[in-house]
């Protein structure tokens, strides 16, 4: 008897750290897809606001698998430390190359899904008005951002005033300027760049609960017992014991590095910024203070973080251009998968457009092809090597090849 599989609705996630706000997103992922299997596919060992990750990706894959996740995939570090269009791209992508996944949901700020996919369509066909607009912003002296932002702006208020039943009746508050509602938008986006017919929902992240960063900042300053208002327990415990092998993971902790690399590499972070690194870099000892002092209204933080951690792990524009050009993510790496999901991960590793990685004789594979994946995949094998070096987790030259994907 042929088994039918039902199809999987995908999650973009970091989980850094996963907290119950992730596991109220997934309750509600299931209920309003109708889809009994989630895949998520997750930052690595660093994230995309320009930061390592508070605890390792495996660490975070049980996180997640504990939680009810059923299949948890890794996208490829270029992408993660690149701008919200590369990781979007990468990560509806992968989803949709597993060949599995036929929905996609995710949280946003204003819960108004026809706003975001109408923003994400304008984004993705730039018609006239949103082109014209955006030149005479850039023409005014702001910033490709702010330009943007503009251009956008005028297109979807155009769109509002002459609403129709398939589209909205005024933009929500926040929809273009709150973080969520923005990767939200670059995901419809790509979507439609890649040509991508997925069902897309999302879900409303109500103001007031656990977020990741207020997370981490209480991790840093309070005892762990006194976050289990936040975090599920599988999840604190995960953290205590990093905390307890001191392999808990902060910017700051690459500051050495940084400083080394900074003086004796050549690198080119686009408008001159690299000689304002240069400039400041023999004034600070931290990483964080350094940031301080760079940051301008020109240079947002999560950008200059997204620089230093380029320049940590040797990725430039160049490298991101060579990706591009090449087809971008070229295997889907499996962090790990539930027992009860096997007969999904056989599934998606008969069907999937790209190569399927869940042991170390499929990574020497793409290693020895002398492809673009192979140039990807190792450098984030490198990447796994630098971010165990500060957090002190042992392990030789690419011992990532060798760790088993995490079955629960």
């Amino acid at each position: 008897m042929k088994v039918i599989f039902m199809q999987a609705v995908g999650v973009v996630v970091e989980f850094n750290p996963l907290h119950n706000g992730h596991i109220e997103h997934m309750r509600e992922t299931r209920e309003i897809s109708g889809r009994e299997k989630i895949i998520a596919v997750m930052s690595g060992n660093f994230v995309q606001r320009g930061e390592p990750a508070i605890c390792d990706k495996w660490r975070r894959t049980k996180m997640a698998l504990l939680s009810g996740v059923d299949i948890v995939i890794e996208i490829p570090v270029p992408y993660v430390i690149a701008g919200a269009d590369y990781f979007a791209r990468a990560s509806v992508g992968l989803l949709a190359a597993t060949d599995v996944v036929d929905a996609l949901s995710f949280g946003s700020e204003s819960g108004d899904i026809q706003a975001i996919k109408e923003a994400g369509r304008v984004l993705a066909e730039e018609p006239p008005m949103y082109k014209e607009t955006l030149r005479k912003s850039l023409r005014k002296g702001q910033s490709f951002a702010a330009a943007r932002g503009a251009a956008l702006e005028t297109c979807l208020s155009e769109i509002s005033h002459f609403r129709c039943a398939k589209t909205f009746a005024k933009i929500p508050e926040g929809l273009l300027t709150k973080p969520n509602n923005c990767l939200a938008i670059e995901y419809c986006k790509a979507l439609r760049l890649l040509g991508v017919p997925m069902a897309i929902y999302t879900t409303h992240r109500k103001s007031g609960g656990p977020s990741a960063t207020k997370t981490r900042r209480e991790f840093f300053s309070a005892e762990p017992n006194d976050m289990n208002e936040h975090l599920p327990a599988h999840a604190l415990e995960i953290l205590k014991e990093a905390r307890e092998c001191g392999e808990i993971a902060t910017l700051d902790g690459f500051s050495d590095i940084f400083r080394y690399l900074l003086c004796t590499r050549d690198f080119n972070l686009g408008e001159g910024l690299e000689n304002r690194f240069r400039k400041l870099c023999g004034n600070f000892s931290k990483i964080s203070e350094f940031l301080t002092a760079v940051k301008t209204k020109r240079y947002t933080l999560t950008r200059l973080q997204r620089a230093v951690l380029g320049i940590i792990l040797g990725i430039s524009t160049a490298d991101m251009d060579f990706y591009e050009s090449n087809g971008g993510p070229g295997y889907i790496r499996v962090l790990g998968f539930r027992k009860e999901s096997a007969d999904l991960l056989g599934e998606m590793t008969k069907k999937a457009t790209l190569p399927v990685i869940t042991h170390g004789a499929a990574i020497d594979t793409i290693l020895l092809s002398g492809t673009a994946s192979a140039k990807m995949l190792a450098k984030e094998l490198e990447a796994g090597d630098i971010y165990r070096c500060v957090t002190g987790h042992p392990g030789g030259y690419r011992s990532e090849r060798a760790n088993g994907i995490i079955v629960m």
